[in-house]
């Protein structure tokens, strides 16, 4: 089990320090960024003690998964698998429920079918740079496809491909009201990767006052014979390094 947080590589030392084993930045965020700079934002991150893994929100600005060519596509696909290569990353989430929102008026079917054959090419490319796929299942108020861990697992086993695997964020999870029956469905190997934020719609850091509440994830989770990875995926104050000395080692107890 490896506990991690969901911030910039600006902040590695700091999440470090507060215990974390690796960070997960925004892919979006890397994006126009010389390969001298993601260099250098991998030796921070090494100085300080701690990896960059992986990244969030594959898909930023600049695309438009349903309009633009294939070969469009596929270009944005390899330069975000080069840089997850640069700074020496395992793994990516897609994410970005802007983008592959179905607009008003497509045709459901097509959209789905076309988001498929994206996260493929995704899981194919990315196998040649040494990183993993993960589809993440988002709430209802950000996205219109592929919501539920559910339909996560449905996506992921159409997609058929041994790269691509399913994000479990337990936020999305709570605020969708998903049952929790729903994660007995997980199997071996199932999910990819953890996504966490305490269980309130304000999307903060576990506290010692939210353990109680998040029992029975962990309890899901040890079931499925989960041992991965765990993002502290939130909303942050003002100062995120000090929510992350209490809320690393909380979910590492908890969940280990």
């Amino acid at each position: 089990m490896k506990i991690g947080v969901c911030c910039s590589p600006e902040m590695a030392g700091r999440a470090a320090a507060a215990g974390a084993e690796y960070i997960e930045p925004a892919m979006a965020a890397m994006r126009g960024k010389t390969d001298a700079e993601l260099l250098e934002y991998r030796k921070t991150a090494e100085e300080a003690g701690i990896a960059v893994d992986g990244f969030n929100c594959f898909f930023g600005g600049g695309i438009s998964l349903y309009n633009d060519p294939e070969e469009v596509v596929r270009a944005y696909i390899e330069r975000n698998c080069e840089i997850g290569r640069i700074l020496g990353g395992k793994y990516c989430v897609v994410g970005s429920g802007g983008l592959r929102r179905i607009p008003d008026g497509a045709d459901r079917k097509a959209c789905e079918a076309k988001f498929i054959e994206i996260a493929d090419c995704i899981g194919t490319v990315a196998a040649g740079y040494g990183l993993e796929i993960y589809l993440e299942p988002l709430s209802r108020a950000e996205t219109n496809l592929m919501n539920t861990v559910r339909e996560g697992l449905a996506f992921a086993e159409a997609v058929g491909n041994p790269n691509v695997g399913i994000v479990v964020d337990f936020f999305h999870f709570f605020v969708n009201g998903e049952p929790l029956s729903d994660l007995d469905q997980l199997r071996q190997g199932q999910p990819g990767h953890v996504h966490i934020a305490r269980p309130d719609p304000d999307r903060r850091a576990p506290t010692a006052k939210d353990v109680d509440a998040m029992k029975v994830w962990s309890e899901k989770l040890k079931k499925a014979g989960y041992d991965g990875r765990i993002s502290l995926e939130c909303t942050w104050g003002k100062d995120p390094a000090a929510e992350w000395m209490e809320a690393v080692p909380l979910v590492r107890k908890l969940f280990s």
